[in-house]
């Protein structure tokens, strides 16, 4: 292992979002230079959309920025503040009791490092060398009966309890020790993914790889994932991040962009 990069990193990223065909886009994903993040709300008329703005909002308010000395420690701090803006939300509106979110997130610190913060069934991947490895574990029920020999990684995809998370936040005391962090070394020409389950759920693993590996640019690889997505009949919403690990000075970052579920959704309660 090297002491780290001889010049500091930045992500290069790109996001798109649709709603799918069973209501209001319950999605919200960032792309920046110093985040990426997929926040996939649960709860439907209960404010799934609420809480995965509420969820990706936060974190752009406090990780946009600069990378950070322990961004392990910093990412899930700003998880465990989205959490206390969605227990404030439900607080401040009964009728937001059981709502609900997904995140995946990933910042840089100062050696170039990738702090990573998952909770649900949204993932994220590394593509390297043409290689496609996945990063997270699905917070599911049939991930739980894969783990345990009880059925394959291929059968969890058609299972019908496939839709059941077991981990999610919900702005209550202890959500946030369920969540899962890690630091993964990368490298200049990384390319990273984060999705919903609206793009993992439907397409296989090795039409993921050929889509992101073949965008020339990290907005070309997600518009061909949304592709990929609906020509695999995606009935869920899809949001999906690419960011390319690129450094600094070489070349420009995209601007941050925000998709899905409305900022409006929030309610006012992210801070600024």
């Amino acid at each position: 292992m090297t002491d780290g990069p001889l010049a500091p990193l930045v992500l290069d990223a790109a996001a798109g979002s649709v709603g799918g065909s069973r209501g209001p886009n319950e999605d919200a994903g960032w792309a920046g230079p110093g985040l990426v993040a997929v926040a996939d709300g649960v709860g439907g008329n209960v404010g799934g959309a609420v809480a995965a703005a509420l969820a990706v909002d936060a974190l752009a308010c406090t990780l946009g920025g600069q990378p950070r000395d322990d961004a392990e420690a910093a990412i899930r701090r700003a998880v465990g503040a989205a959490n206390a803006l969605l227990g404030e939300a439900v607080s401040r509106t009964p009728a937001l009791m059981g709502m609900a979110t997904t995140l995946t997130a990933a910042t840089l610190d100062r050696r170039g490092r990738l702090a990573l913060a998952h909770v649900g069934d949204s993932r994220a991947y590394l593509l390297r060398d043409g290689d496609l490895v996945r990063l997270t574990r699905d917070h599911t029920f049939v991930q739980v009966l894969v783990d345990a020999g009880m059925i394959s990684a291929e059968e969890a995809v058609r299972h019908p309890l496939r839709s059941i998370v077991l981990r999610t936040l919900h702005g209550r005391e202890g959500d946030v020790a369920l969540v899962e962090s890690s630091l993964h070394e990368v490298r200049p020409g990384d390319r990273l993914l984060v999705c919903s389950d609206g793009l993992s759920g439907v397409v296989p693993l090795a039409t993921l790889r050929a889509v992101v590996a073949e965008g020339a640019s990290p907005a070309g690889a997600v518009r061909r994932a949304m592709r990929a997505a609906h020509d695999a009949g995606a009935r869920d919403d899809v949001t999906v991040v690419v960011a390319d690990v690129a450094v600094v000075g070489t070349a420009a970052p995209a601007a941050p962009s925000r998709v899905g579920a409305s900022p409006a959704a929030t309610g006012g309660l992210v801070p600024v």
